[in-house]
């Protein structure tokens, strides 16, 4: 019921302030487990993002922000979960894992942190661990005009077709690839098809 009413009341302030434009979302599978890999650029890539989408998101975010107890409180009620950043966090990985063999839609920020000029930056292997471990397929999404946000100015989210890595993986088995080297390759895949998604919306006819 939360996540409802702050998606209605976030969505409209978007479209007002941001003058917020979602292409492709009939791209994001209504149902079953599946990734959205966006780019990051501000704290308000979260609710840009998710008031963007038809269905409900989950959300990783940094553990500093579960400090405090009212924040934490939100966090959780609106399907937030944390992850200690610069270690392999096993517990957050097991609950993205199980979220996602639950049929949930998980929002993921693949390059780790937010970029300081807008500029895509490299993805981290830790997407590629989670499509391995879960074998959920993978959204790319740009979000445009939000490095940084300003009012009035438009902010555009695009949403690519969905990326299925199972084949990909099943070979990487059989033929004993690393599994570091998997799941770098994957992150790698899923950045190239944000590129892919940032030169649509930077192109003359993108807007």
């Amino acid at each position: 019921m939360i996540y409802k009413v702050a998606h209605v009341l976030v969505h409209a302030l978007a479209r007002i302030f941001f003058r917020l434009k979602v292409v492709g979302v009939e791209n994001v599978p209504q149902e079953g487990g599946v990734i959205v890999a966006a780019n990051h650029n501000s704290y308000f890539d979260i609710p840009l993002l998710g008031c963007s989408l038809a269905r409900r998101a989950d959300n990783i975010a940094k553990s500093e922000l579960f400090r405090n107890r009212l924040i934490a409180s939100l966090f959780t009620a609106l399907g937030g979960f944390p992850v200690r950043r610069g270690r392999f966090d096993r517990s957050a990985i097991a609950e993205a894992v199980n979220r996602l063999r639950a049929d949930r839609l998980l929002a993921i920020y693949p390059e780790g942190r937010r970029s300081p000029d807008g500029r895509l930056q490299p993805a981290m292997s830790g997407i590629g661990l989670l499509v391995t471990k879960s074998g959920v397929k993978v959204v790319p999404a740009y979000m445009h005009g939000a490095n940084p946000v300003r009012l009035f100015r438009r902010v555009t989210v695009i949403f690519g077709e969905p990326l299925d890595f199972k084949e990909e993986i099943d070979l990487a088995e059989k033929e004993g690839v690393i599994p570091k080297i998997l799941y770098a390759r994957i992150a790698s895949k899923i950045m190239t098809h944000m590129t892919q998604l940032e030169r649509v919306l930077s192109s003359p006819m993108g807007e």
